[in-house]
């Protein structure tokens, strides 16, 4: 993927068209197995293998000449070629984002394109994987594309200077550098080797992000890099000294012939016959890098059958010449149309009206930006220079993304400003409620469109002193947060999974005007039942919030005592009468949470689509909840320490789950409540919490 001039030759001074036509291959899978088959090719992983390949030569063909490394002019050359087609794709795609996909894409979109600028969105992509608080982003991030190529960026940096220690150490220790690079590269093989097959098979959603697992990939061309033209130089040398004459026997042409054509087929059908996306980058990677050392090893055979001159041919050469475009190019393309069109994948007929817009567009991509820049013979001129180009380019791309990233939030400051007068919330159902007399009635809903999404609840600050995880309890509670207050004050600890979290927002805002500190325990998919195995990951975080209760001794805790299915109706968790037992036993009050609704479709899509007023997105509430609680008489049982809580008729008035009131967003998805429609419940849950014997 990297935009490498179509010359690229070897320390032996032989110039490789089959591998600027291997290049042009890995790219046209890639777009073909994308548009018409929603499948992974395993072409990103030869580009990977050969960017290697011809940065190592690079610095070769320098070892040979006795020029130093140099690792800083390598840097400023390098991304002067790649940052600014980056920009360019990058805020076109933003632009994409804004004008296609619903407002609530927005703030991802704008992360994925500082992510992809700063060549770290492979990190973004893991992070959302493994957070439960990211963003609902059920449809491919348009940038998605861009891990690989911040993968190749990090190598980059790291790889110029692993070869200028490596050939500083050899020379002081008198070796040939070329071994001592070979041992270098050997061992980050087999260390990132090893990581990358045990990452796989435990975590291969961030395995298949993790620069670390890919390294490998890296090395390995890398060690081809430096192995096959000392080969290729020794066989000439053998042959020139045995036959006089520098072509091959007619059987070697064959054998090449046949191992080039062997590659091609086992890096074509790599895509069809292994589920990439999902097995990668473990031992089966090594296939399609198999495959491309294979083309690259036959070299020229001299045969005219031969895959090199396949390769050769001008409609490779273009295509190879357009890689770099192509590959930038493509994948918003379809993300964009796909969502646009609410289609799972293209059609024959709009996929290559796809495949040929974006061939197009890589077209004067190349021609426009990528050509001129890689040729700029002033900038090219000194090491400064191509590094003020690739200075520039970041700095134009990340100006305007980072600076709709700060109007967005402006937006939303400026409207919780005047919140109390245009926002009300769940205030309106107070039947002594009264408008604000300097009402905007035509004020932005809260939160805004773009940030609705991220309205999570969170503490003020990190868990730290007396408050925090101590010893195996740090692992899992790594999200304990603290809302202080004064030293000794008492300590109320809301504990569960992310429907409980949200709705302690209310809670939290009551527990501070009372001056209580607040600790938050909480974990996506995870409610609190120590006396009832769930599995491996919340068993972990319920043992160790479990430790830490036992050991905080809270005045009060917070926890949902029963569970809304979505489908099997509302029942007691199990383990819970255990838990409450033990609670009151050690002289706890609990204030017991019923569980609430679930929605049949995502309200801000559907307000988006519809409107606020539409009845398709207004549903009922669950019928369950509309019912007496499951677990009234259990809590009955427990005496005046346990007290019971429903909030559903502020969530779902009169049983409809109308998505906005009082202009706040009611539910930022399908599960869970607005942080800032929790809050403003404070009110009504400080009456519940009186009417149920809570005295702060």
């Amino acid at each position: 993927m990297t935009a490498e001039p179509a010359s690229a030759s070897t320390h032996a001074g032989r110039f490789r068209p089959e591998l600027h036509g291997l290049r042009g291959l890995a790219i046209g899978l890639v777009v073909l197995y994308h548009v018409w088959f929603d499948r992974v090719s395993g072409g990103v992983d030869v580009f990977l293998f050969l960017s290697s390949f011809l940065l190592v030569g690079t610095f070769v063909r320098r070892l040979d000449r006795g020029d130093a490394m140099r690792p800083l002019a390598y840097w400023a050359r390098t991304f002067k070629r790649l940052l600014p087609p980056t920009a360019v794709v990058a805020l076109a795609t933003l632009a994409g984002v804004y004008l296609i996909l619903p407002p609530d894409r927005w703030v991802p979109a704008i992360h994925d394109a500082i992510g992809s600028l700063l060549h770290v969105e492979n990190w973004v992509l893991v992070q959302r994987g493994v957070d439960y608080y990211a963003a609902d982003d059920s449809a491919a991030s348009a940038f998605q594309h861009f891990w690989s190529l911040s993968i190749q960026g990090q190598i980059f940096l790291v790889w110029p200077l692993l070869i200028a220690a490596a050939v500083l150490t050899a020379r002081r220790l008198r070796r040939a550098p070329q071994s001592v690079l070979a041992v270098v590269f050997g061992a980050v093989l087999l260390l990132s080797f090893g990581w990358s097959i045990y990452s796989t098979a435990t975590q291969q959603e961030i395995a298949y992000f993790d620069t670390f697992a890919r390294a490998w990939e890296f090395a390995a061309g890398s060690l081809l890099g430096l192995a096959l033209p000392a080969w290729e130089e020794r066989r000439d040398a053998r042959r020139g000294r045995h036959h006089r004459r520098a072509a091959a026997p007619p059987s070697v042409s064959v054998l090449r012939m046949v191992a080039g054509w062997t590659g091609i087929v086992g890096l074509i059908s790599c895509g069809l016959l292994v589920d990439v996306q999902g097995a990668f980058p473990g031992w089966i990677a090594a296939w399609p890098l198999a495959a491309a050392a294979l083309v690259l090893a036959s070299g020229t055979t001299g045969h005219r059958f031969g895959v090199d001159r396949v390769l050769a041919t001008r409609p490779a050469r273009i295509l190879g010449d357009l890689s770099y475009g192509l590959y930038l190019v493509h994948w918003p393309l379809l993300a964009l149309y796909l969502a646009h069109a609410g289609k799972d994948r293209a059609g024959l007929v709009d996929g290559l009206v796809l495949i040929l817009l974006a061939l197009v567009l890589a077209w004067l991509l190349t021609r426009l930006v990528d050509t001129p820049v890689r040729r700029w013979r002033w900038a090219g001129a000194r090491t400064w220079r191509s590094g003020l180009v690739a200075l520039s380019a970041l700095v134009l791309g990340l100006s305007p993304v980072v600076g709709a990233q700060q109007h967005l939030l402006s937006e939303q400051r400026e409207a919780q400003m005047r919140a109390i007068a245009d926002n009300p919330g769940a205030r309106v159902l107070d039947p002594e409620f009264a408008p604000h007399p300097d009402a905007d009635p035509s004020a932005e809903l809260l939160p805004t469109a773009a940030a609705v999404g991220s309205d999570w609840v969170y503490g003020d600050e990190e868990c730290s002193g007396d408050l925090a995880p101590a010893g195996e309890e740090r692992e899992m509670l790594a999200r304990c947060r603290v809302v202080q207050t004064d030293e000794g004050a008492p300590l109320l600890i809301t504990v569960g999974n992310s429907r409980l979290e949200q709705v302690s927002a209310s809670i939290m805002e009551v527990a501070k005007e009372e001056g209580w500190t607040v600790v938050t325990l909480w974990k996506g998919g995870c409610v609190y039942t120590p006396h009832h195995r769930v599995d491996e990951e919340c068993n972990r975080f319920i043992d160790a919030a479990h430790s830490y209760i036992r050991r905080a001794s809270p005045d009060a805790i917070v926890l949902n005592t029963t569970f809304n299915h979505r489908d099997q109706g509302e029942d007691v968790l199990d383990g819970m009468k255990e838990t409450l037992d033990e609670l009151v036993d050690d002289g706890t009050h609990v204030i017991a949470m019923r569980d609430q609704p679930r929605l049949p479709a995502d309200p801000p899509a559907c307000i988006a689509e519809h409107g606020p007023e539409s009845p398709e997105c207004t549903p009922a509430m669950n019928q369950d909840l509309t019912h007496e609680r499951p677990d009234a008489a259990l809590l009955a049982e427990l005496g005046p320490a346990v007290h019971p809580i429903d909030v559903n008729d502020l969530v779902c008035p009169q049983d409809v789950c109308t998505p906005v009131i009082g202009n706040v967003i009611v539910s930022l998805d399908d599960d869970h409540i607005t942080g800032t429609y929790s809050r403003s419940m404070q009110d009504g849950v400080a009456a519940r919490l009186q009417d149920a014997g809570f005295r702060w």
